[in-house]
Parts: structure tokens; C-alpha cells; sequence
């Protein structure tokens, strides 16, 4: 055999009968460019040219086009990719290829999770297109990795039997749904999982919950890590949402991202996050002109969106229908903010989750407690605090701040009167009561005791949720003081005003207490008096959905129905609607319930003139004793 060597690349010499595809995959193994000590120069084209060249020698079947090479040059440069394609924009064809070529490039150390909402849907989505192609990629290099497992829907680089013990599953790539019936199971099972490289897939994210982004924590630890979702977008807070979702500087979803029919990319939330955005309206068939493609008779990509496709749908839906939107363009549902409590773009836009600036020292401070226990619906145990007290005012030009605390002797009664979140936590509650361990009611009494004693807050300020909680009552009043606050959340709706906006009684307004409490935290945002809002507090918050009930009143999502949308109950939020009923009750006052267009007249006058006239009058009485 010759070993004659070529120059396949400027500076990169090999034997001419090394595979194309080997070479292309050890130039990406060593970074796609690098400096040659012989030559003393950089050699190499650049990670993003290796990889699409590996993946046309591999798969020279597919028919490239810019949208693929967006998606190639944004997958590479990022840890977090979300990519919102219309229908037929090739999101699995990628996704697939990419994870794929991922895997064969280090096969003993890579492990890939292909999530999707069923093994049915698997099946009949990503799974099946990458079963498909590693067939086609092995059949022409039959020295790539992987062993296709169909009934486990896997793929293992280990070359044992399937009957064989021992057999290592680590490596390679696995189908995993995350639905079984109606139940949400997600990737709880592989938590902990350890490898050198793990990357995980979600297809279809818009069908899956929130719960499936917050399960990616555990799983992007140290090491070699990438999170891919792809699907057409249907909520912002579903797991597809979330992961797409426009980082805080550009305003988040409701910051007026660039909605035009164009392909457009942003920065998201998490760290190296990147959103791929790809319209029906931009897809690469748009690039020649109809005339061409009527000659032709079909589109230059076949399989992607065509201009036919785009009209008639939009005879069919109207181009401002959500089908169309969803499905043809791409784009987030118009209105998705609207039957919101509260928003992160309405945080940011008050300051919500500013650090606060306090006048003086002068401040009332707030406990709070949304109580769970004995492993109920999987409900967190939320202790926090809240203080409320003067701003300072915004510095001058020139000034500069030197203290937290802003200490001035003359009151002003302009002064903005704000509430901050200082502090949150999970009570831990140990089960059961063998071995002295006390009951879970009186671990929650004893850990509250315990902080307001560190923070001086008298039991009178602490507040809780008492509904259906008989027994911490009883805890509360037996073990601290019976001078604690509870509040019924499945209450009446109060008798006070809305705002000063709307002049309509909470009882009439609200269906019930709950509901108008969560509402009352969005009055205190949109006054611009609340701080201290963390992310995760903001998200849950905008997470709840409110509807138009009977008698037209206003009633939140109820805990169930927003459990089965995100997956977990909405604690954190309750416990800080009750710590804002708290501040309420001790003194705090949201400036929207006094209404600014009301004159107040002095009316002293008329008091003065009733004095006067009385004493005129008893001066000219007679003196019946003289």
C-alpha cells in the first residue's frame, strides 16, 4: 500500500490513503486550527468548516442550505440552544446529524439523551430520522461507533451482545420519553449520571413542561456539557419558552424582540444561551424567485417550507391566526402576557428586582410562611422576609452613594414607600416521628422562631397561611405565641377598593381571596414599590394565569391545573402574596389604593365658624342663676 503523502489542506500532510472522513474528524478532535510548529503558522480551516465538512462526507445525501449553516455555527459556539423553526424547517434533520457526528467524534466518553413526549413520538419524530441516518453513515463508513439497540431505542458504542452481562450503556445515545401516559416522569432517573461529555436533546419542547428545563440543573454540572431544544412555539412558559427565552438586557420575552418574518438570532437567559429563530417566511426556498420554481415544478428544498406551503396556509388560518404564527413563522402567540398576573418584563420595567435603597433605618419588617409538609403534591415549605420602609431619592448628577442607609432629619412625604423581599428559604422538614424526631409542625414553628429571634421581628409580624393547617395553629399558639398572624387564602375576597383605577370592591372584582391577594402583589409592582424580586420568585409569578368566571369576576389558575402545566405548585409565590397581606395589615400602603384625581378641600373653616357661632351664642345667653 502507498504511503505516498498529499497535502489535503495548506500545511496538513497525510498519507493518501487515509478515509476523508477520519481525517476531517481528527482535524475537529484538535480544534479545527491550530499553530504547526514545523511551519510555525496557523493550519486548518476552522472547527465550523471541518463540521460541515465531516457531515457531507458523512451524509452526502442531504442537500445543504444557510439555514444549516446558521444552526452549525450557533450549536458549536454555545452551551444552551434553542432553536423556534417553523414546520419543515429541517430543526430534526439537524439536531440529529449534529448529536450524531457528536457521538462518533468520541464514542468512550460521550453519552446523548434524545428526549421527546412519548416512545411513540419518538419514534415518529427525532428518533426515527437518527436510526435512519446512522444506518446510511455506517453503511458507508463501517468503522464509525454504534451499535443499534431498537427495542431499547439506543444506540452503545459497547460491541457485546445484548444477552452479554456487563454490557456498558453509558456511552452512546438513548431515546428517552419523558411522558408515560398522562403522568410527566421526565429525566429524573438518569440524574446523577457521569460521563466525560454529556449532551441532551429535546424535541417538540413546546409539549413539555417546565419541569424538563429545571431537570437540565442536575445534569449541567462540571465537564462537557450542551442542552439542544427545538420546536414551534406555543407559551412562554413551557419548556421551550424558557429555554428561548431573550436574556434580562434585551427585556425577556415582553422586551419587544424583533418579531419581523426574518431568521434572527438572540441571546438567551442562560449562560452561553443562544436562541435560533427560523421563519417560514425567510426559509432558504424564498431565496429564488416563484418564476423558477414553477419551471422547475418543486421547490430547491423539497423538504423545507415553500412559498406554496406559506400561501396556503394563509388562506386557510389568515397570517394573524396563532396556527399560522405557531406553525408558519415561528413566532411567540401575540397576547401572551395578557392573562399574566404579573410579568418579568413588568418586573424590570418598575424595578421589582432592584437592590432597595433605604432613606433611614426607620423600617417595619414582615415573616412569612406557605407551609407543606408530610410530602404533600411535592409543595416546598417557603419561609421569607420582607421589610417595607422610606426610599432614598435617586442620586444627582455627580453624587455618589456611600451607605445603604441614608440617613436625613426632615421627613418628606413625597418619599416612595417601598417593600423588599431581603430573604427566602426551604424549611428542611425530617420525616417521620421514630427516634425523637419532632412532628413536622413543630420543626416549622422552631425554625421561624428561630430566624425572627436572629432578625427581631415580634411574633405579631409573622404571617401564615392557615387554611386546612389546624395543626400548625395549634403548634404556633403551643410553642411561640398565640400573637401570630394567620390568613386563610381560601378566603372571601375583602370589601376594600381594587385601585384607585378601579373603583369596584375586591369582593365584587375578585372570585376569591387568593386571587385578589396575587393581584395585590402586581398593584405593589406596577406603583414601583416592590425590590428585591429574585429570578426564580419573577418566573413562578408570571407563570400564573388568571380567567373571567362567573358574575365576571377575576379567579388565578387553580394549584392543581398550574401544577400540571409547570409541574410544581407555585409556592414560592404564595408565601411572598402572604408576607405582602402582612405588610399590608402592619401599615404598608400601595399607593394605587389612593386615587390621585380626588381634590381634597380643607374643610377646617367650617369647624372654626361652628366654634365661633356656639360661643356667640352662649355669650348672650341669659344667666338664670344671677
Amino acid at each position: 500500500m502507498s504511503k505516498t503523502q498529499v497535502e489535503r489542506y495548506p500545511g496538513i500532510w497525510v498519507e493518501a490513503v487515509v478515509d476523508p472522513l477520519a481525517l476531517e474528524m481528527e482535524l475537529i478532535r484538535n480544534g479545527g486550527r491550530w499553530k504547526s510548529k514545523r511551519l510555525g503558522k496557523m493550519v486548518g480551516m476552522g472547527l465550523e468548516y471541518h463540521w460541515k465538512a465531516a457531515l457531507l462526507l458523512a451524509w452526502p445525501e442531504v442537500k445543504w442550505h444557510r439555514w444549516l449553516d446558521l444552526l452549525l455555527e450557533k450549536w458549536l459556539a454555545h452551551r444552551y440552544v434553542g432553536i423556534l423553526g417553523s414546520k419543515d424547517s429541517g430543526k430534526s434533520l439537524f439536531a440529529s446529524i449534529a448529536h450524531l457526528m457528536d457521538y462518533y467524534l468520541y464514542p468512550s466518553e460521550t453519552t446523548i439523551l434524545i428526549c421527546s413526549t412519548t416512545r411513540e413520538d419518538l419514534e415518529n419524530r427525532i428518533w426515527g430520522e437518527m436510526k435512519k441516518l446512522h444506518r446510511s453513515a455506517t453503511r458507508r463508513y463501517r468503522w464509525l461507533s454504534g451499535h443499534l439497540i431498537e427495542g431499547k431505542q439506543r444506540i452503545v458504542t459497547d460491541d457485546r451482545s445484548e444477552a452479554a452481562e456487563g454490557r456498558d450503556f453509558r456511552n452512546g445515545i438513548m431515546g428517552v420519553p419523558c411522558k408515560k401516559g398522562t403522568s410527566y416522569v421526565g429525566i429524573s432517573s438518569f440524574v446523577g449520571l457521569k460521563n466525560k461529555r454529556l449532551r441532551l436533546c429535546g424535541d417538540e419542547l413546546s409539549l413539555l413542561p417546565k419541569a424538563f428545563i429545571d431537570s437540565t440543573a442536575n445534569l449541567m454540572g462540571g465537564g462537557d456539557r450542551k442542552v439542544t431544544g427545538m420546536g414551534n412555539p406555543a407559551d412562554m412558559i413551557d419548556a421551550l419558552g424558557l429555554l428561548c427565552e431573550p436574556a434580562a438586557s434585551l427585556g425577556g420575552w415582553d422586551g419587544g424582540i424583533d418579531q419581523t418574518p426574518k431568521t434572527k438570532t438572540w441571546e438567551t437567559r442562560w449562560p452561553n444561551g443562544v436562541c435560533i429563530q427560523l421563519c417560514g417566511s425567510d426559509s432558504p426556498n424564498m431565496d429564488e424567485p416563484a418564476v423558477a420554481v414553477e419551471l422547475r415544478g418543486e421547490s430547491l428544498f423539497p423538504f423545507l417550507i415553500s412559498r406554496k406551503t406559506m400561501e396556503d396556509d394563509a388562506k386557510i388560518w389568515g397570517t394573524d391566526d396563532w396556527h399560522y404564527t405557531m406553525f408558519n413563522e415561528a413566532r411567540m402567540p401575540r397576547g401572551q402576557g395578557s392573562r399574566r398576573v404579573i410579568t418579568r418584563q413588568m418586573c424590570s420595567k418598575f424595578h421589582a428586582m432592584d437592590e432597595p435603597i433605604w432613606l433611614n433605618s426607620d423600617r417595619t419588617y414582615i415573616a412569612f410562611l406557605d407551609a407543606a409538609y408530610r410530602g404533600v403534591g411535592g409543595d416546598r415549605c417557603v419561609y421569607g422576609v420582607l421589610c417595607f420602609g422610606a426610599e432614598a431619592k435617586p442620586l444627582n448628577p455627580g453624587e455618589v452613594l456611600t451607605s445603604a442607609i441614608i440617613d436625613q432629619s426632615k421627613p418628606d412625604p413625597s418619599r416612595n414607600i417601598i417593600l423588599a423581599l431581603l430573604h427566602t428559604a426551604i424549611i428542611p422538614i425530617q420525616g417521620g416521628a421514630a427516634g425523637g424526631v419532632e412532628p413536622p409542625e413543630d420543626q416549622i414553628v422552631r425554625y421561624v422562631m428561630s430566624d425572627c429571634a436572629l432578625r427581631n421581628i415580634p411574633p405579631e409580624n409573622f404571617f401564615f397561611d392557615s387554611g386546612m393547617r389546624t395543626s400548625l395553629v395549634t403548634a404556633f399558639g403551643r410553642v411561640w405565641s398565640p400573637k401570630v398572624m394567620s390568613i386563610d387564602f381560601g378566603g372571601k375576597p375583602s370589601d376594600g377598593n381594587v385601585s384607585a383605577n378601579i373603583n369596584v370592591a375586591n369582593k365584587d372584582y375578585y372570585y376569591n381571596f387568593v386571587s385578589e391577594m396575587w393581584f395585590t402583589v402586581r398593584h405593589i409592582i406596577e406603583t414601583g414599590q416592590f425590590r428585591g424580586m429574585t429570578e426564580e420568585m419573577a418566573i413562578e409569578g408570571s407563570s400564573r394565569e388568571w380567567k373571567i368566571v362567573g358574575a365576571n369576576k377575576i379567579q388565578i389558575e387553580t394549584k392543581p391545573d398550574y401544577k400540571l402545566k409547570t409541574g410544581r405548585s407555585p409556592d414560592l409565590f404564595d408565601a411572598l402574596v402572604c408576607g405582602c397581606r402582612g405588610a399590608i395589615i402592619r401599615g404598608f400602603v400601595i399607593k394605587s389604593l389612593n386615587n390621585p384625581k380626588v381634590v381634597r378641600v380643607d374643610q377646617t373653616w367650617k369647624t372654626e365658624l361652628r366654634k365661633k357661632a356656639r360661643d356667640l351664642r352662649e355669650a348672650a345667653a341669659l344667666d338664670h342663676a344671677a
